[in-house]
């Protein structure tokens, strides 16, 4: 694998800024996509990159990914890190104040959510084996990813049909899923959200899903954005896919140790 020249080029421009925040996603970047989500697991390597580069002089590392907070954190393995964990697509921090990690519902939004669960559930049970529902603190998921094609599809749209006839919801349609959550939340929020909360100048961010396409467009030009495989999407650059991600991490760990290394006083 070899990483395309432009990418390397803004790599060693980045590495250079004074105080930056690296930021990914979980599933088909740092991890790639399996047909049992339970069973994800990091690529070698990438984990051990991003706890050293939260390590280094003004520099932050985050996982910003769809699963719930607890989920994301087993998967990871961060639970014993000060690497920022977000998860239900900004939903959820480890950086929140409260034990409920920011997903505290009102009694209405539970009621919500309870009702809404009810009816996907009432329709899974009429469709085609393949189909199941992950439940989050604020949100509920239907998942198409072990159906054919065409059932897939055809599920999907009977769950947008169904969102849309609740109001309130905050709707995700991504890689064979749909995320109906009571709360309103999205990566680009939370993302400058950690930024501005850490005073980051620049940040580098690793995506592969139509849900990271909030993040790539609330970053600026100046920010290091990476699309992880094939579709549209608003990043400055794209790779093929986990691996060439893994690839790229590991080359902003070694460059911001040289940068950071030459300035940190205690190093010398």
């Amino acid at each position: 694998m070899t990483l395309p020249a432009d990418l390397r080029e803004a790599a060693a421009l980045f590495a250079e800024r004074d105080r930056v925040l690296v930021a990914t996603d979980f599933d088909g970047v740092l991890a790639p996509l399996v047909l049992d989500p339970s069973t994800s697991a990091p690529l070698p390597g990438t984990i051990e990159d991003l706890r050293a580069l939260h390590g280094y002089p003004q520099t932050w590392a985050a996982v910003v990914s769809g699963r719930d907070l607890a989920t994301l954190t087993e998967l990871t393995g961060l639970g014993d890190s000060s690497v920022t964990r977000i998860g239900s697509h900004g939903a959820e921090s480890s950086e929140a104040a409260d034990d409920a990690g920011g997903t505290e519902l009102t009694d209405a939004q539970r009621e919500h959510l309870t009702a809404l669960t009810a009816e996907l559930e009432d329709l899974c049970a009429g469709l085609s084996e393949g189909v199941y529902l992950e439940h989050k603190p604020s949100a509920v998921v239907l998942h198409t990813r072990r159906m054919a094609d065409e059932p897939a599809a055809e599920a999907e749209q009977a769950a947008l049909e169904v969102a849309a006839r609740h109001t309130g919801l905050h709707v995700l349609h991504g890689k064979q899923v749909v995320e109906m959550s009571v709360l309103q939340a999205d990566k680009g929020t939370a993302l400058v959200a950690l930024r501005d909360a850490v005073g980051a100048t620049h940040v580098a961010y690793f995506g592969d899903d139509v849900t990271d396409e909030h993040a790539f467009s609330a970053l600026g030009d100046d920010d290091l954005t990476v699309k992880v495989g094939d579709g549209e999407t608003a990043a400055r650059f794209r790779v093929a896919g986990p691996q060439d991600a893994a690839q790229a991490l590991s080359l902003l760990r070694t460059l911001r140790a040289a940068a950071t290394t030459a300035t940190d006083p205690l190093a010398m």
